[in-house]
């Protein structure tokens, strides 16, 4: 499911969250988020993982940055949840 995430983390610049960074993470998100198997830790984890970061490194520039588009996929996850919004 995560490797929905590929094409997102492959561009160089997915850290920078420039406007072309964020369309592409929320288009990789939108395949995914509507499953309930669906984490965004597990996402996050995923991301570490892709880019051999160290499980422990949570505050190097791209461990934050990882954490904030976590964040961001937990606030799309529970404002459909929230709202019960359907996948149409």
């Amino acid at each position: 499911m995560y490797e929905a995430f590929d094409n997102f983390i492959r561009v160089g610049t997915w850290h920078t969250r420039q406007p072309n960074d964020e369309e592409r993470f929320h288009v990789a998100l939108g395949e995914v988020v509507w499953s309930d198997d669906f984490d965004p830790d597990q996402m996050a984890n995923y991301l570490r993982e892709k880019l051999n970061l160290p499980p422990e490194d949570h505050g190097s520039y791209f461990a934050l940055t990882i954490n904030r588009y976590c964040d961001d996929a937990w606030a799309v996850k529970e404002f459909l949840r929230y709202n019960h919004v359907q996948r149409t």
